[in-house]
């Protein structure tokens, strides 16, 4: 009788844990993504949240603030570049006494000088403000790709936390059945008290792992919660389909991509185009500063009024030093951009290579490995059915069987972040 109740209750338990999470499968064929559907209104404290939610909310970010504060800056600095200089005016007053005789009056001065030296670097510098402009453009697109990769990272921890705690949970409770009815088996004398010591030992572990697991899911609904704000205590839950990796594109177009388009390649092309324009700036330095001057003088017997020009001389300083400068941090900036280039693209092969090594593993064990777990857990049961094998083979079976699906979760949460980081590397939104 206790073998007829103990088989059901195995069929029950490696039954459950194979087709309650564990999706795609031969056995399975339903929705993967089952478990992790979350109710949007099951709990009156649960916010249940979406990856276009997030996106949604991204933007708020400091450190996209800070960002757009640079450009607001940039834009700034190019509105002075081009600025006309203001004129200045020279005004003098003093007490004036003839030499010969008794008259005295107040004298006064009037002076305005118009810079011209402005006009022959105006170009540049505005050349200079509008490709830091640019890059200050591209680099609030870098922090935005690099905070939605934080996110979308903590995101997916977040929902293989909340699968884990799933089917640890449902296991803590199957393995808390199992050892209650092996110790009746023990009271009656139809077990050896070891068995029920080692089922016991099975339950610490699986109640080990599921306290691991919840503490995991804890800390990651925390750190999601300080970026979406509300209130605090609310328990935040995110819906996501687990077991559907996003499209990628191949290596070679997304190189071909990178090269073209990404912002830290624009922003390092922005910041030669710079550096070429201060050596630009620093020529034409050289060239003598002019400004116009007229003047109104009435002194105590005369009034004066004329103009004049006022011409900066070049004779010890023709500005080399700063043209060296200038030239230096050119080809410093070019070489910053050869750099750049060879740096991201060795990241984007590196990220389809783990992209496309996650998949395949995930592919594996979902094909391969799980099957066969499961068909060595059932044929185990039916052993130890028959008396031929003992607990502890069937609990070592059902081990492993666990043990894989636990590695398969993780092996989809790990394609999920592993292709994320490629896509924003490549600037490919994902929707989910």
């Amino acid at each position: 009788m206790y073998c007829t109740g103990f088989t059901r209750m195995f069929r029950f338990v490696a039954h459950a844990l194979f087709t309650g999470a564990i999706a795609g499968t031969k056995r399975c064929p339903g929705p993967q993504a089952l478990l992790l559907l979350i109710p949007l209104a099951a709990h009156a404290e649960t916010l249940t949240v979406t990856w276009p939610d997030i996106v949604r909310l991204v933007d708020q970010h400091p450190r996209l603030a800070a960002g757009q504060l640079n450009i607001v800056a940039a834009r700034g600095a190019v509105d002075a570049a081009g600025a006309v200089p203001n004129p200045s005016l020279d005004a003098t007053i003093a007490h004036g006494s003839a030499r010969d005789g008794d008259l005295n009056r107040t004298e006064t001065g009037l002076e305005l000088s118009v810079p011209l030296g402005w006009i022959a670097q105006r170009g540049s510098k505005v050349t200079v403000a509008r490709a830091e402009l640019e890059a200050s453009q591209s680099e609030a697109e870098v922090l935005r790709r690099d905070v939605l990769l934080q996110l979308r990272v903590l995101f997916w921890n977040l929902v293989y936390d909340q699968a884990r705690v799933a089917a640890l949970a449902d296991l803590d409770a199957q393995t808390a059945d199992l050892a209650r009815i092996v110790r009746r088996r023990v009271e009656k004398g139809e077990s050896r008290p070891v068995e029920a010591v080692r089922v016991e030992v099975e339950l610490e572990k699986v109640t080990s792992e599921l306290d691991a697991a919840r503490i995991s899911l804890g800390v990651n609904r925390e750190q999601l919660q300080l970026w979406l704000g509300g209130e605090k205590g609310r328990e935040v839950r995110v819906e996501a389909d687990l077991f559907s990796v996003p499209k990628t594109l191949d290596l070679t177009p997304a190189l071909a991509q990178v090269r073209l388009s990404h912002p830290l390649i624009k922003a390092a092309r922005a910041r030669v185009e710079a550096r070429a324009a201060e050596v630009a700036v620093e020529k034409l330095a050289r060239v003598p500063s002019v400004a116009l001057k007229a003047f109104a003088q009435e002194e105590i017997d005369r009034r004066a009024y004329g103009g004049g020009v006022a011409v900066d001389l070049p004779l010890w300083n023709w500005n080399a030093g700063r043209i060296a400068q200038a030239q230096a941090q050119l080809a410093t900036g070019k070489k910053q951009l050869e750099a750049q280039a060879r740096d991201l693209e060795s990241s984007i092969i590196e990220s389809h290579g783990a992209c496309l090594a996650a998949c395949r593993t995930a592919v594996r064990l979902r094909d391969r490995i799980l099957p066969r777990s499961e068909a060595a857990a059932l044929t185990m049961e039916k052993t130890y059915q028959l008396g031929e094998a003992s607990l502890l083979e069937t609990i070592d079976a059902r081990r492993v069987f666990v043990e894989t699906r636990r590695t398969y979760l993780a092996a989809q949460a790990q394609a999920q972040i592993d292709c994320s980081r490629f896509n924003m590397l490549i600037g490919e939104e994902v929707d989910q």
